[in-house]
């Protein structure tokens, strides 16, 4: 059953991968509507000392544009205006896996350097009790990231990212689960 949920990630990352693939090489990606942004990277998997899961998270995420409305105001259209974004965090070895969406806001802190935040939930395919040492409580948990992004050009930004997976408690126990690493953003013009 395990196995199948992780086969179920794989699938999905890949099926997404192939999708955004093609959204790239289209000629439309260049001027779309609905999409701002693509990143991929690599993950260190549970970097907490005192977990049993290792490895390495391959993750695929994109973002959608902000909504057009707009509030006149910088801080109301910071906090209601954020992207929305779904991603998958493939473990290369057989640990656990996600595919995740939330909200994303950030800051531009100078012309090419910039912070951000997300929030949102994730459905991972990794042990929910028992004697396992890295356990998740429930399916779903929520998610959170914090990036630096520092803009190589006007189409590529390069992210040092940290993500956390945890239920707050709130289901059972939990170990969570926290990874870094390095992300690279493309945007769609």
């Amino acid at each position: 059953m395990e196995r199948a949920r992780h086969w179920g990630i794989k699938r999905y990352a890949a099926v997404t991968a192939v999708a955004v693939g093609a959204l790239i090489g289209s000629p439309a990606s260049a001027q779309s509507p609905l999409f701002d942004e693509l990143r991929f990277g690599v993950m260190a998997h549970s970097i907490e000392s005192g977990h049993s899961e290792d490895g390495a998270d391959v993750n695929l995420e994109l973002l959608l544009r902000r909504p057009a409305i707009s509030f006149g105001h910088s801080v109301a259209d910071f906090f209601f205006r954020p992207r929305v974004h779904v991603g998958a965090a493939i473990n290369t070895i057989g640990d656990t896996s996600q595919i995740y969406a939330g909200f994303t806001w950030d800051l531009k802190i100078t012309e090419r350097l910039s912070l951000e935040a997300s929030f949102g939930g994730a459905w991972h395919d990794g042990p929910l009790d028992g004697s396992a040492a890295d356990r998740y409580g429930c399916r779903v948990n929520f998610r959170e990231s914090a990036s630096l992004g520092y803009a190589l050009d006007e189409s590529w930004t390069v992210y040092a990212t940290v993500t956390h997976m945890s239920n707050a408690d709130l289901c059972s126990h939990n170990s969570g689960i926290t990874s870094a690493g390095i992300r690279f953003g493309y945007k769609f013009r």
